[in-house]
């Protein structure tokens, strides 16, 4: 189970607090780059912990430092990095503390740990695989961006780039899907396209077993 700490610790990621302890000044850190740890990336803690070590690193902070700003304690943060215990089973305070170390708002931090899916956001109802395949390719070849997109972020399911295209979007203010899918179709659209590729793939093992 996790180790809460003081609230004083758990605070000490967004703030430093200069000398007079009675009244003490807020003043924030430098945001978060948005970036992630390649390394951690591929670790089982996936795209949060991958956050939190790169966030941690841009503020010279220890693995040991970014738990107690957290307020949780080390031995809890090293289990979600190694993958002992599951990053999408995290608390809402644990969810809570990281969208504040990562100055983000909690449903990214929900997101980023994999509670939060992009059919979670829709009604349950044809969804445009080529509108989607094009806002990735338009986000590749944005020079500010297109470092971010690892080799898994293409590759991964179409709900999942989806949902990175729609955080691009708020983001850069960028409209890359407007008029073009029905957030309110989504589901109905996803399922119609799974079963065009499942055709698809019937097709192909077919000729191959005809070959």
């Amino acid at each position: 189970m996790a180790t809460k700490m003081s609230k004083t610790a758990a605070a000490a990621a967004c703030m430093s607090i200069p000398g007079d302890a009675t009244n003490p000044t807020p003043i924030m850190v430098d945001p978060w780059s948005g970036t992630v740890d390649e390394k951690q990336l591929k670790r089982p803690g996936g795209v949060l912990m991958a956050a939190l070590v790169r966030c941690a690193a841009e503020r010279g902070q220890s693995i040991s430092q970014l738990a107690e700003a957290l307020g949780y304690s080390y031995p809890y943060i090293n289990l979600l990095m190694s993958g002992l215990r599951r990053v999408d089973q995290v608390s809402d305070d644990f969810a809570q503390a990281c969208a504040a170390y990562l100055r983000v708002p909690r449903v990214a931090v929900l997101m980023m740990a994999g509670r939060l899916k992009a059919e979670d956001f829709f009604e349950a109802h044809v969804f445009k695989a080529k509108a989607v395949d094009a806002a990735m390719r338009f986000i590749e070849d944005d020079p500010q961006w297109g470092s971010l997109v690892t080799a898994e972020l293409r590759t991964a399911k179409p709900e999942s780039r989806f949902c990175l295209v729609k955080l691009y979007e708020s983001a850069t203010g960028r409209k890359l899907l407007d008029g073009e899918l029905d957030p309110r179709k989504f589901g109905e659209q996803l399922q119609d396209m799974k079963l065009h590729t499942a055709r698809q793939r019937r097709a192909l093992e077919a000729a191959k077993q005809a070959a």
